[in-house]
């Protein structure tokens, strides 16, 4: 049986043989801990990962990147650790940013800032926004943008700098071809965030109560370093090869699949409106058939990997229309090859024929 993995907007996969080997030498090697250790300069991961995360996403205050567990633990500090004025979200956010919002994690009242969340590539449909402009529109309304970059970060080029992005949320295991369990966020130096958690920091365990003129600490406990090892291995790796290059290559093979799909009876696509703002993600249904049993058979008929549902954005389903079952998604990576695609064409035609 044919072996094909099309979810990598869930988690990528395969990953880099760099990055398993990252992870096999930190789990292997004496731990070492930021702070907490006589580092030398090759054992400080952390710092080696933000400058490296600094020039993919083209921040230049990379001290302020910030590790945690992922996207939704990023949202939900970020979310908690202001009193927002108020907060607006694209229609097609995660759970991740919608349900923080809609269970009273949001504190709301007559704080300092007015936020906008972005997200700037859908894991439904794959479309891409202009976060230029969103940025400029937020601003003008005196806003700050929080971009949520879970699905575009390694894939789809991201200037923070030019762009005047205020926060960025990222995760690891998607296609920064990190570990499950990393990912982070960006908050620009003169935003006050407090910090959701309070623990060892190393940094000065003299200090118990921090003042005005104490700045906040945002990383503390025991940090996941083999995981963190592994993402600075994938963020090198999309460095080394180009995201330009990789959001090229994953475009071209996604509006292939499109294509491909289209031509076929009883498929019904939910893609983005032009070709020019297409992600790595396309979604698609089969008359007469439910998702979860388009997906079942494909795995195990077809031995080929994809999703089904409403991957945990229930509002761009509304939208589309498909919010009772969902949507089959297929979502590609680096790795994704041409006879990948083949395999799932040929499937589909397969099973739509039956119909």
């Amino acid at each position: 049986m044919i072996s094909v993995y099309l979810n990598n907007a869930a988690t990528s996969w395969p990953k880099p043989p760099s990055v398993v080997e990252a992870v096999t030498e930190a789990l292997a090697r004496e731990p070492v801990s930021p702070l907490r250790s006589n580092l030398s300069a090759r054992d400080d991961v952390l710092t080696s990962l933000r400058r490296s995360l600094g020039r993919l996403f083209n921040i230049g205050d990379w001290e302020r990147i910030f590790f945690c567990s992922g996207a939704t633990d990023a949202v939900n500090r970020v979310l908690k650790g202001v009193v927002w004025r108020d907060c607006s979200f694209s229609p097609d956010s995660h759970n991740s940013v919608l349900r923080p919002l809609f269970n009273d994690v949001f504190t709301k009242s007559d704080g300092a800032y007015s936020l906008t969340v972005c997200n700037h590539c859908s894991n439904v449909t794959g479309a891409v926004v202009d976060v230029d402009e969103a940025c400029q529109e937020a601003h003008r309304q005196g806003r700050l943008l929080l971009l949520d970059a879970a699905q575009s970060a390694g894939c789809i080029p991201i200037d923070v700098d030019g762009w005047g992005v205020d926060i960025l949320v990222f995760t690891g295991h998607k296609a920064l071809f990190g570990p499950m369990g990393t990912g982070g966020y960006y908050v620009r130096r003169g935003i006050s965030l407090r910090p959701l958690l309070f623990g060892g920091t190393g940094r000065d365990s003299s200090l118990i109560k921090y003042g005005d003129d104490n700045e906040w600490e945002y990383e503390v406990g025991t940090q996941n370093m083999p995981g963190l090892a592994g993402l600075k291995a994938g963020v090198d790796y999309v460095l080394e090869r180009g995201v330009e290059n990789i959001c090229q290559k994953e475009r071209q093979l996604t509006l292939w699949l499109i294509d491909e799909l289209r031509r076929i009876p009883h498929v019904r696509l939910y893609v983005a409106s032009a070709p020019d703002v297409q992600g790595p993600v396309a979604s698609f249904n089969i008359d007469g058939l439910l998702p979860a049993d388009v997906g079942y058979i494909l795995q195990n008929s077809y031995g080929i990997t994809v999703r089904t549902g409403l991957h945990c954005a229930p509002l761009a389903h509304q939208s589309l229309g498909t919010e009772k079952y969902g949507t089959v998604r297929v979502s590609l990576s680096d790795f994704t090859s041409e006879s990948d695609i083949q395999a799932l064409v040929k499937a589909v035609k397969d099973i739509a024929s039956s119909v």
